[in-house]
């Protein structure tokens, strides 16, 4: 049997201490002093241990959120934030002195491309594009100031995950609205609201950010451990209007529905996405990437509930299947019920260039395509039956805190569509048939 000589014997002895030694530390230390005395034991000998450099960053962990599981990387654009470029999928130690958490796709950090930024005037006129956004009827509106509070939780797609959007949400309405909300229904019902009108509602979206900031996340979940940098850019205004759709009657929207625009995960799995971005002035023009806006126009973000009820469930497995979207003219299919068809419209005094970006996960590198929005509709019986009202009769009211079917006229860039049927006409004929209020949506 062959003998290894003394000296190599020695060196293969030394190298399996410090192994070892990295190994225990890591796992027996806290992390801070593990990192410390794993990382000068690695370096005294030149060692790099296989689990550094094999780990494939697919752990188990909270980023599993927004509506789907990361598919894998999108682009190789480089990091948010100038933290350095390189290849799709190429690994790095984001965050390791922090702790991952096990959080998906850091290793993945970028920035949205020059390509994903155009001049709005570039934009053909459309119209509309993508899903919902063809009203008919009346409409009713309400106000809700942003809410002080943000995190990167999600309690409707990954409730109880702490970090579970890998991003920041700007908030309005409720104002205790985090991981374990959907744990604590009461806790939701009795809080606090920015809503005028008393809706609870918890309503949120990613927060834009004035990439040329430095944002209050540094060296936090959800912020620049996820790859989202820069200053929040707060929105100039925030317009909220259900709308009617199609000739059927609207029924009122069902207390606790959760409704969600957009995926997340579109970037990586090409499916779910209904972003929509334009500028003030521009409210033909609507498109899917960011718009750099002239002189004296606000940025704005659009966004498009589904409106169609399978009349039974308030959420569903996926987040999306109870309710979907309405045909190009505004119809429900034969066997789900229309509800009002929320749109929510986000001003902002845009910052200059291409200098801003939604947050994002990491992976999804501020993709536009990745926009969305959610909320759980937490407003009362006969307000809800007061909106729908609203819409049936052909009427624009606001929901205030003490007339809740005020009176209005048209009331932001949501209202100033153009009505694409005569739908009082066709209210008319459904109450000259004889339907009753509350019935005919089959």
């Amino acid at each position: 049997m062959r003998r290894n000589a003394p000296g190599t014997r020695r060196r293969a002895e030394l190298i399996a201490v410090f192994v070892a030694l990295g190994l225990v530390v890591g796992v027996g230390l806290p992390l801070g002093l593990a990192g410390a005395i794993g990382t000068g034991a690695r370096q005294a000998v030149g060692v790099v241990l296989v689990a550094d450099s094999d780990d494939d960053g697919d752990d188990e962990g909270d980023g599993e959120s927004d509506g789907e599981k990361d598919s894998g990387g999108k682009k190789d654009s480089g990091s948010s934030g100038g933290k350095g470029s390189g290849e799709k999928g190429e690994k790095k130690d984001s965050g390791a002195a922090a702790g991952d958490g096990g959080f998906e796709g850091r290793d993945q950090i970028g920035k949205a491309s020059a390509q994903e930024y155009e001049t709005i005037s570039d934009v053909e006129p459309n119209g509309n594009i993508k899903n919902g956004g063809d009203f008919s009827g009346g409409s009713y509106s309400f106000t809700c100031p942003l809410s002080d509070h943000h995190n990167s939780d999600n309690f409707i797609v990954a409730p109880g995950k702490r970090n579970g959007a890998q991003h920041t949400h700007d908030y309005a309405g409720n104002e205790s609205t985090n991981a374990a909300s959907s744990e604590n229904q009461d806790a939701l019902e009795q809080a606090e609201t920015t809503c005028t009108n008393g809706d609870r509602s918890p309503i949120f979206w990613p927060v834009l950010r004035d990439l040329e900031g430095v944002g209050p996340d540094v060296g936090a979940d959800g912020g620049s451990l996820d790859g989202n940098v820069g200053s929040f850019v707060v929105p100039a205004s925030v317009d909220y209007t259900f709308h009617g759709h199609g000739t059927q009657r609207t029924e009122p929207m069902p207390l606790n529905m959760q409704l969600i625009t957009g995926s997340a995960k579109a970037g990586s799995t090409g499916e779910g996405s209904n972003s929509k971005f334009t500028c003030s002035g521009f409210a033909d023009r609507l498109t899917e990437r960011y718009p750099i806006c002239p002189s004296g126009s606000q940025l704005q973000r659009v966004y498009d509930f589904p409106s169609c009820w399978n009349g039974e469930d308030l959420s569903s497995a996926d987040f999306v299947s109870h309710l979907q979207y309405p045909d190009e003219s505004g119809e429900c299919s034969q066997d789900l019920i229309p509800v009002p068809a929320l749109r929510i419209t986000v001003s902002y005094d845009q910052p200059p260039g291409r200098s801003f970006a939604i947050d994002s996960f990491p992976e999804q590198q501020h993709d536009p395509i990745t926009d969305h929005a959610l909320l759980e509709y937490l407003s009362t019986e006969s307000r809800a039956q007061a909106g729908a009202d609203c819409i049936n009769d052909a009427q624009r009211c606001e929901q205030g805190a003490d007339d809740d079917t005020a009176n209005s006229g048209p009331r932001g860039r949501s209202d100033e569509l153009a009505v694409t049927k005569n739908f009082a006409t066709a209210m008319a004929g459904h109450r000259n048939a004889g339907v009753a209020h509350g019935g005919g949506h089959r």
